[in-house]
């Protein structure tokens, strides 16, 4: 594929993903997301065939991003307590940049049979890597007496809800008690990470 090939397929996705944060799958049409790429709509039938299939590769890239955002971060070589520190800092971030995203991913999935099944088969694999090592690391650090247990999966959960909670709600805090939606969100990271790590701390 030439680069002008690459290019033209890497516009057409940022389009999409775009269009579909923005309005869903069912609102998106595809002439819309042709028109923002600087592209004709028989070059985005070429690459992608349907709106079907467009959307499966941005909704696939976006939930394989978030879920190696902890296979990454948890297989650093760290002491757990900063290991789980950065997880949180990380995955916070991530969603922080991607902010329609928990939307996006919930109403779809609540709303498309395929697509949990789609989800559930994307991250599978990666959860199995996480929740197993996580594990032995839990027990391992109990067994030194430097955490308190916690089951990996409950870990997981409080962390994704606390973060997506945060961001989901920042727009609208910021405005409703006047303050400066970076700074909540700043503040609102290393709360977060405080509240896991006392949950942890023995």
């Amino acid at each position: 594929m030439c680069a002008k090939e690459t290019n033209s397929e890497k516009l057409i996705l940022e389009a999409a993903e775009a269009v579909f944060l923005e309005k869903g799958y069912g609102k998106a049409r595809t002439t819309e997301i042709a028109k923002r790429a600087g592209v004709n709509h028989a070059m985005l039938h070429y690459y992608f065939r349907t709106k079907e299939n467009l959307f499966d590769t941005v909704f696939n890239n976006k939930v394989t991003s978030m879920s190696e955002i902890f296979l990454f971060t948890f297989n650093q070589d760290l002491p757990f307590l900063e290991k789980i520190k950065n997880g949180i800092e990380d995955h916070f971030d991530f969603i922080a940049s991607n902010e329609k995203l928990p939307n996006f991913i919930f109403s779809e999935i609540f709303s498309n049979e395929n697509l949990r099944s789609v989800l559930a088969n994307n991250i599978k694999e990666k959860a199995g890597k996480v929740l197993g090592s996580l594990r032995e690391e839990i027990d391992a650090e109990i067994k030194k007496g430097k955490i308190r247990y916690i089951n990996p999966l409950d870990l997981i959960i409080s962390i994704i809800s606390l973060n997506c909670f945060a961001v989901i709600s920042a727009p609208a805090l910021s405005e409703i008690m006047n303050f400066d939606k970076q700074i909540f969100l700043d503040h609102r990271k290393q709360i977060n990470v405080e509240i896991i790590l006392n949950q942890l701390r023995v």
